[in-house]
Protein backbone atom coordinates (compact mmCIF):
# COMPACT_ATOMS: atom_id res chain seq x y z
CA UNK A 1 0.00 0.00 0.00
CA UNK A 2 1.35 3.41 -0.98
CA UNK A 3 0.98 6.24 1.52
CA UNK A 4 0.65 9.68 -0.08
CA UNK A 5 0.30 13.16 1.41
CA UNK A 6 -1.35 15.50 -1.10
CA UNK A 7 -0.49 19.20 -1.00
CA UNK A 8 -2.84 21.66 -2.70
CA UNK A 9 -2.99 25.46 -2.32
CA UNK A 10 -6.58 26.59 -1.80
CA UNK A 11 -9.05 23.70 -1.67
CA UNK A 12 -11.27 25.72 -3.99
CA UNK A 13 -13.09 25.11 -7.25
CA UNK A 14 -10.16 25.75 -9.55
CA UNK A 15 -9.56 23.32 -12.40
CA UNK A 16 -6.36 21.92 -10.89
CA UNK A 17 -7.97 21.30 -7.51
CA UNK A 18 -11.15 19.80 -8.95
CA UNK A 19 -8.80 17.46 -10.82
CA UNK A 20 -7.29 16.35 -7.51
CA UNK A 21 -10.69 15.98 -5.85
CA UNK A 22 -11.88 13.73 -8.69
CA UNK A 23 -8.91 11.47 -8.03
CA UNK A 24 -9.65 11.36 -4.30
CA UNK A 25 -13.37 10.68 -4.88
CA UNK A 26 -12.48 7.55 -6.86
CA UNK A 27 -9.51 6.45 -4.74
CA UNK A 28 -8.90 2.72 -4.29
CA UNK A 29 -8.47 2.53 -0.52
CA UNK A 30 -7.11 -1.02 -0.78
CA UNK A 31 -4.06 0.35 -2.58
CA UNK A 32 -3.63 3.87 -1.17
CA UNK A 33 -3.65 5.51 2.23
CA UNK A 34 -3.74 9.28 1.83
CA UNK A 35 -4.20 12.62 3.56
CA UNK A 36 -4.58 16.17 2.25
CA UNK A 37 -2.71 19.28 3.37
CA UNK A 38 -3.98 22.70 2.31
CA UNK A 39 -2.95 26.13 3.59
CA UNK A 40 -6.57 27.24 3.33
CA UNK A 41 -9.86 25.68 4.42
CA UNK A 42 -11.48 25.75 1.01
CA UNK A 43 -15.03 24.89 -0.02
CA UNK A 44 -13.96 21.52 -1.38
CA UNK A 45 -13.13 20.29 2.12
CA UNK A 46 -16.81 19.50 2.63
CA UNK A 47 -16.88 17.18 -0.39
CA UNK A 48 -13.74 15.28 0.56
CA UNK A 49 -14.47 11.61 1.40
CA UNK A 50 -14.79 11.27 5.18
CA UNK A 51 -12.02 8.67 5.43
CA UNK A 52 -9.42 11.11 4.07
CA UNK A 53 -7.84 13.37 6.75
CA UNK A 54 -7.62 17.09 5.89
CA UNK A 55 -4.91 19.19 7.49
CA UNK A 56 -4.28 22.90 7.27
CA UNK A 57 -1.89 25.62 8.38
CA UNK A 58 -1.67 26.41 12.11
CA UNK A 59 -2.23 30.02 11.08
CA UNK A 60 -5.88 29.14 10.50
CA UNK A 61 -6.33 28.78 14.26
CA UNK A 62 -7.64 31.37 16.73
CA UNK A 63 -6.21 34.90 16.71
CA UNK A 64 -4.42 34.28 20.00
CA UNK A 65 -2.71 31.14 18.69
CA UNK A 66 -1.78 32.91 15.47
CA UNK A 67 -0.17 35.73 17.45
CA UNK A 68 1.85 33.21 19.49
CA UNK A 69 2.85 31.25 16.37
CA UNK A 70 4.01 34.38 14.59
CA UNK A 71 6.05 35.41 17.60
CA UNK A 72 7.71 31.98 17.75
CA UNK A 73 8.41 32.17 14.02
CA UNK A 74 10.17 35.52 14.50
CA UNK A 75 12.27 33.87 17.22
CA UNK A 76 13.39 31.24 14.73
CA UNK A 77 11.01 28.38 15.52
CA UNK A 78 8.99 27.54 12.41
CA UNK A 79 5.53 26.48 13.61
CA UNK A 80 4.44 26.27 9.97
CA UNK A 81 7.05 23.70 8.94
CA UNK A 82 6.88 21.78 12.20
CA UNK A 83 3.15 21.27 11.69
CA UNK A 84 3.82 19.56 8.35
CA UNK A 85 6.69 17.52 9.77
CA UNK A 86 4.40 16.27 12.56
CA UNK A 87 1.76 15.25 10.01
CA UNK A 88 4.38 13.37 8.00
CA UNK A 89 5.81 11.58 11.01
CA UNK A 90 2.35 10.51 12.13
CA UNK A 91 1.68 8.60 8.89
CA UNK A 92 5.22 8.02 7.55
CA UNK A 93 4.19 8.85 3.98
CA UNK A 94 6.03 7.29 1.03
CA UNK A 95 5.40 10.28 -1.23
CA UNK A 96 4.42 13.91 -1.07
CA UNK A 97 2.18 14.80 -4.01
CA UNK A 98 2.55 18.47 -4.94
CA UNK A 99 -0.55 19.65 -6.77
CA UNK A 100 0.07 22.75 -8.99
CA UNK A 101 3.22 24.87 -9.00
CA UNK A 102 1.85 26.82 -6.02
CA UNK A 103 2.84 23.80 -3.90
CA UNK A 104 6.44 24.01 -5.07
CA UNK A 105 7.71 25.57 -1.85
CA UNK A 106 7.12 22.23 -0.07
CA UNK A 107 9.67 20.45 -2.28
CA UNK A 108 12.68 21.72 -0.34
CA UNK A 109 11.21 20.53 2.97
CA UNK A 110 10.53 17.11 1.43
CA UNK A 111 14.16 16.98 0.32
CA UNK A 112 15.35 17.79 3.85
CA UNK A 113 13.20 14.97 5.23
CA UNK A 114 14.27 12.53 2.53
CA UNK A 115 10.73 12.18 1.18
CA UNK A 116 10.14 11.37 -2.49
CA UNK A 117 7.81 13.74 -4.34
CA UNK A 118 5.37 13.56 -7.23
CA UNK A 119 4.75 16.88 -8.99
CA UNK A 120 1.44 17.47 -10.76
CA UNK A 121 1.93 20.70 -12.69
CA UNK A 122 -1.25 22.17 -14.16
CA UNK A 123 0.23 25.48 -15.28
CA UNK A 124 1.70 26.90 -18.48
CA UNK A 125 5.17 28.50 -18.32
CA UNK A 126 4.46 32.20 -18.67
CA UNK A 127 1.44 33.93 -17.10
CA UNK A 128 0.84 31.16 -14.60
CA UNK A 129 4.50 31.02 -13.54
CA UNK A 130 4.80 34.72 -12.75
CA UNK A 131 3.58 34.28 -9.19
CA UNK A 132 5.98 31.47 -8.18
CA UNK A 133 9.72 31.38 -7.56
CA UNK A 134 12.13 29.75 -10.01
CA UNK A 135 13.86 27.87 -7.18
CA UNK A 136 10.56 26.23 -6.18
CA UNK A 137 9.88 25.07 -9.74
CA UNK A 138 13.43 23.73 -9.99
CA UNK A 139 12.87 21.60 -6.90
CA UNK A 140 9.51 20.34 -8.16
CA UNK A 141 11.10 19.18 -11.42
CA UNK A 142 13.39 16.81 -9.48
CA UNK A 143 10.35 14.69 -8.59
CA UNK A 144 10.16 10.93 -9.03
CA UNK A 145 7.40 11.70 -11.52
CA UNK A 146 6.23 14.97 -13.07
CA UNK A 147 2.65 14.87 -14.34
CA UNK A 148 1.36 17.29 -16.97
CA UNK A 149 -2.12 17.95 -18.39
CA UNK A 150 -1.54 18.28 -22.13
CA UNK A 151 0.98 17.94 -24.93
CA UNK A 152 1.68 21.66 -24.59
CA UNK A 153 2.36 21.14 -20.90
CA UNK A 154 4.62 18.18 -21.66
CA UNK A 155 6.75 20.27 -24.00
CA UNK A 156 7.09 23.00 -21.36
CA UNK A 157 8.30 20.48 -18.78
CA UNK A 158 10.66 18.91 -21.32
CA UNK A 159 12.24 22.32 -21.99
CA UNK A 160 12.79 22.78 -18.24
CA UNK A 161 14.37 19.34 -17.84
CA UNK A 162 11.71 17.73 -15.67
CA UNK A 163 12.22 14.15 -14.55
CA UNK A 164 9.97 11.26 -15.70
CA UNK A 165 7.30 13.35 -17.46
CA UNK A 166 3.90 11.67 -17.73
CA UNK A 167 0.75 12.95 -19.43
CA UNK A 168 -2.52 12.63 -17.54
CA UNK A 169 -5.52 14.50 -18.88
CA UNK A 170 -7.79 16.08 -16.27
CA UNK A 171 -11.09 14.45 -15.42
CA UNK A 172 -14.60 15.63 -14.74
CA UNK A 173 -17.53 14.11 -12.92
CA UNK A 174 -19.92 14.02 -15.87
CA UNK A 175 -22.72 12.68 -13.67
CA UNK A 176 -22.79 16.07 -11.94
CA UNK A 177 -23.73 17.89 -15.16
CA UNK A 178 -27.50 17.97 -14.78
CA UNK A 179 -28.98 21.28 -15.99
CA UNK A 180 -32.58 22.01 -15.05
CA UNK A 181 -34.91 22.95 -17.91
CA UNK A 182 -37.25 24.70 -15.49
CA UNK A 183 -34.46 26.77 -13.95
CA UNK A 184 -33.03 27.58 -17.38
CA UNK A 185 -36.34 29.15 -18.38
CA UNK A 186 -36.42 31.15 -15.16
CA UNK A 187 -32.84 32.36 -15.65
CA UNK A 188 -33.43 33.38 -19.25
CA UNK A 189 -36.30 35.63 -18.14
CA UNK A 190 -34.30 36.92 -15.18
CA UNK A 191 -31.38 37.91 -17.42
CA UNK A 192 -33.68 39.48 -20.03
CA UNK A 193 -32.11 37.46 -22.83
CA UNK A 194 -34.00 38.18 -26.09
CA UNK A 195 -35.69 35.09 -27.47
CA UNK A 196 -33.91 35.50 -30.82
CA UNK A 197 -30.42 36.20 -29.42
CA UNK A 198 -27.52 33.83 -30.03
CA UNK A 199 -26.06 33.20 -26.58
CA UNK A 200 -22.33 32.76 -25.97
CA UNK A 201 -21.15 31.33 -22.64
CA UNK A 202 -17.71 32.06 -21.15
CA UNK A 203 -16.28 30.90 -17.85
CA UNK A 204 -13.49 31.49 -15.35
CA UNK A 205 -11.96 34.18 -13.21
CA UNK A 206 -12.20 37.72 -14.57
CA UNK A 207 -8.46 38.08 -15.09
CA UNK A 208 -6.20 38.95 -18.01
CA UNK A 209 -5.11 35.34 -18.59
CA UNK A 210 -8.71 34.41 -19.32
CA UNK A 211 -8.89 37.01 -22.10
CA UNK A 212 -11.22 39.57 -20.55
CA UNK A 213 -9.36 42.25 -22.49
CA UNK A 214 -10.80 40.82 -25.72
CA UNK A 215 -14.45 40.90 -24.67
CA UNK A 216 -15.32 44.59 -25.19
CA UNK A 217 -13.85 44.47 -28.69
CA UNK A 218 -15.74 41.24 -29.50
CA UNK A 219 -19.02 42.85 -28.40
CA UNK A 220 -18.27 45.96 -30.44
CA UNK A 221 -17.43 44.00 -33.59
CA UNK A 222 -20.61 41.95 -33.27
CA UNK A 223 -22.69 45.11 -32.89
CA UNK A 224 -21.00 46.69 -35.91
CA UNK A 225 -22.02 43.68 -37.98
CA UNK A 226 -25.57 43.74 -36.56
CA UNK A 227 -25.25 40.31 -34.98
CA UNK A 228 -27.81 39.69 -32.27
CA UNK A 229 -25.63 38.17 -29.53
CA UNK A 230 -25.86 37.85 -25.79
CA UNK A 231 -22.88 36.96 -23.59
CA UNK A 232 -22.81 35.20 -20.22
CA UNK A 233 -19.56 35.11 -18.25
CA UNK A 234 -19.80 32.54 -15.46
CA UNK A 235 -17.34 33.50 -12.74
CA UNK A 236 -15.70 36.54 -11.22
CA UNK A 237 -16.87 38.52 -8.25
CA UNK A 238 -13.42 39.21 -6.81
CA UNK A 239 -12.02 42.52 -5.59
CA UNK A 240 -9.02 42.58 -7.94
CA UNK A 241 -8.42 45.75 -9.92
CA UNK A 242 -8.38 44.06 -13.33
CA UNK A 243 -11.93 42.85 -12.80
CA UNK A 244 -12.89 46.33 -11.61
CA UNK A 245 -11.48 47.88 -14.78
CA UNK A 246 -13.24 45.30 -16.96
CA UNK A 247 -16.60 46.02 -15.34
CA UNK A 248 -16.08 49.78 -15.67
CA UNK A 249 -15.13 49.35 -19.33
CA UNK A 250 -18.39 47.54 -20.05
CA UNK A 251 -20.29 50.32 -18.26
CA UNK A 252 -18.38 53.04 -20.09
CA UNK A 253 -19.28 51.65 -23.50
CA UNK A 254 -22.83 50.83 -22.32
CA UNK A 255 -22.66 47.19 -23.33
CA UNK A 256 -25.88 45.78 -21.95
CA UNK A 257 -25.83 42.42 -23.76
CA UNK A 258 -23.44 40.76 -21.33
CA UNK A 259 -24.01 39.34 -17.84
CA UNK A 260 -21.25 38.64 -15.32
CA UNK A 261 -22.72 36.07 -12.95
CA UNK A 262 -20.03 36.06 -10.27
CA UNK A 263 -19.07 32.79 -8.62
CA UNK A 264 -21.62 30.03 -9.22
CA UNK A 265 -22.22 26.68 -7.61
CA UNK A 266 -25.56 24.91 -7.94
CA UNK A 267 -26.84 26.98 -10.91
CA UNK A 268 -23.61 26.78 -12.91
CA UNK A 269 -24.78 24.22 -15.47
CA UNK A 270 -28.17 25.90 -15.79
CA UNK A 271 -26.45 29.13 -16.83
CA UNK A 272 -24.13 27.15 -19.09
CA UNK A 273 -27.00 25.38 -20.80
CA UNK A 274 -28.62 28.70 -21.73
CA UNK A 275 -25.88 29.13 -24.33
CA UNK A 276 -25.88 28.18 -27.97
CA UNK A 277 -22.08 27.97 -27.98
CA UNK A 278 -19.00 28.38 -25.80
CA UNK A 279 -16.28 30.99 -26.28
CA UNK A 280 -12.79 30.53 -24.80
CA UNK A 281 -10.81 33.76 -25.33
CA UNK A 282 -7.95 32.81 -22.97
CA UNK A 283 -4.37 33.86 -23.59
CA UNK A 284 -3.09 30.68 -21.95
CA UNK A 285 -4.75 27.42 -20.85
CA UNK A 286 -2.82 24.27 -19.96
CA UNK A 287 -5.94 22.24 -20.73
CA UNK A 288 -9.27 23.94 -20.11
CA UNK A 289 -11.74 21.50 -18.52
CA UNK A 290 -14.56 23.95 -19.22
CA UNK A 291 -14.27 22.91 -22.87
CA UNK A 292 -15.12 19.35 -21.83
CA UNK A 293 -18.15 20.64 -19.95
CA UNK A 294 -19.21 22.54 -23.07
CA UNK A 295 -18.78 19.46 -25.23
CA UNK A 296 -20.83 17.29 -22.85
CA UNK A 297 -23.62 19.86 -22.97
CA UNK A 298 -23.47 19.91 -26.78
CA UNK A 299 -22.14 23.47 -27.02
CA UNK A 300 -19.74 24.00 -29.95
CA UNK A 301 -16.52 25.80 -29.06
CA UNK A 302 -14.68 28.73 -30.60
CA UNK A 303 -11.26 29.41 -29.11
CA UNK A 304 -7.83 30.79 -29.70
CA UNK A 305 -5.04 28.20 -29.72
CA UNK A 306 -4.25 28.90 -26.09
CA UNK A 307 -2.53 25.58 -25.32
CA UNK A 308 -4.16 22.34 -24.21
CA UNK A 309 -7.45 23.00 -25.97
CA UNK A 310 -5.89 21.47 -29.10
CA UNK A 311 -5.76 18.13 -27.22
CA UNK A 312 -9.52 18.30 -26.69
CA UNK A 313 -10.86 19.56 -29.99
CA UNK A 314 -11.97 17.28 -32.82
CA UNK A 315 -13.64 17.94 -36.16
CA UNK A 316 -17.31 18.65 -35.44
CA UNK A 317 -16.69 20.44 -32.13
CA UNK A 318 -16.17 24.00 -33.36
CA UNK A 319 -13.02 25.88 -34.36
CA UNK A 320 -9.58 26.71 -33.01
CA UNK A 321 -8.37 30.09 -34.28
CA UNK A 322 -4.61 29.95 -34.85
CA UNK A 323 -4.02 33.70 -35.01
CA UNK A 324 -4.36 36.03 -32.05
CA UNK A 325 -6.42 38.42 -34.12
CA UNK A 326 -9.76 39.30 -32.52
CA UNK A 327 -11.29 39.92 -35.94
CA UNK A 328 -10.45 36.32 -36.90
CA UNK A 329 -12.04 35.06 -33.70
CA UNK A 330 -15.21 37.04 -34.38
CA UNK A 331 -15.30 35.76 -37.98
CA UNK A 332 -15.17 32.19 -36.63
CA UNK A 333 -17.96 32.97 -34.16
CA UNK A 334 -20.14 34.33 -36.97
CA UNK A 335 -19.33 31.34 -39.18
CA UNK A 336 -20.55 29.09 -36.36
CA UNK A 337 -23.68 31.16 -35.77
CA UNK A 338 -24.56 31.08 -39.46
CA UNK A 339 -23.93 27.37 -39.97
CA UNK A 340 -20.68 27.50 -41.94
CA UNK A 341 -18.86 25.37 -39.36
CA UNK A 342 -20.14 21.82 -39.17
CA UNK A 343 -20.85 20.58 -35.65
CA UNK A 344 -21.96 17.24 -34.24
CA UNK A 345 -23.57 16.87 -30.83
CA UNK A 346 -22.68 13.17 -30.86
CA UNK A 347 -18.98 13.84 -31.51
CA UNK A 348 -18.91 16.42 -28.72
CA UNK A 349 -20.63 14.11 -26.24
CA UNK A 350 -18.37 11.17 -27.06
CA UNK A 351 -15.24 13.30 -26.73
CA UNK A 352 -16.38 14.51 -23.30
CA UNK A 353 -16.80 10.89 -22.17
CA UNK A 354 -13.07 10.37 -22.75
CA UNK A 355 -12.46 12.53 -19.66
CA UNK A 356 -15.00 10.97 -17.30
CA UNK A 357 -13.59 10.83 -13.76
CA UNK A 358 -13.71 7.03 -13.13
CA UNK A 359 -11.96 6.39 -16.46
CA UNK A 360 -9.21 8.93 -15.87
CA UNK A 361 -8.74 7.68 -12.30
CA UNK A 362 -7.63 4.30 -13.65
CA UNK A 363 -4.95 6.05 -15.71
CA UNK A 364 -3.78 7.92 -12.60
CA UNK A 365 -3.66 4.67 -10.61
CA UNK A 366 -1.59 3.04 -13.33
CA UNK A 367 0.91 5.90 -13.07
CA UNK A 368 1.14 5.44 -9.31
CA UNK A 369 1.60 1.70 -9.74
CA UNK A 370 4.62 2.37 -11.95
CA UNK A 371 6.42 4.02 -9.03
CA UNK A 372 8.43 1.87 -6.60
Amino acid sequence: MKKILFFTPHGGRTGSEMLLWNILQNLNTNKFKVAVYCDKIGVLKESLPVHIPYYTSPFNNSKLKITVYKLLTKLGYSIYEQNIIDIHRKFKFDYWYLNTNHSGHFAKLAQRLGVKIISHISEMPYLLYESVLAKDIEEMLKAEMTICLSETGRQSLKVMGANNIQLLYPSIDLNSILPSEKNKSFLRNKLNIPSNAYVWAMSGSLIYRKGIDYIPKIIRLMKEQNKNCFFIWMGGGTENASEYFFRKELEYYQYDNIVLTGSLNKDYYDYFDLANAFLLPSHEETFGMVNVEAAYLGKPIVTFNSGGVKDIMRAGMGKVVESWNVEDLVDAMIDLMEGRIEVSTEIMKQRALDFDAPKMYIEWENLMDSLP
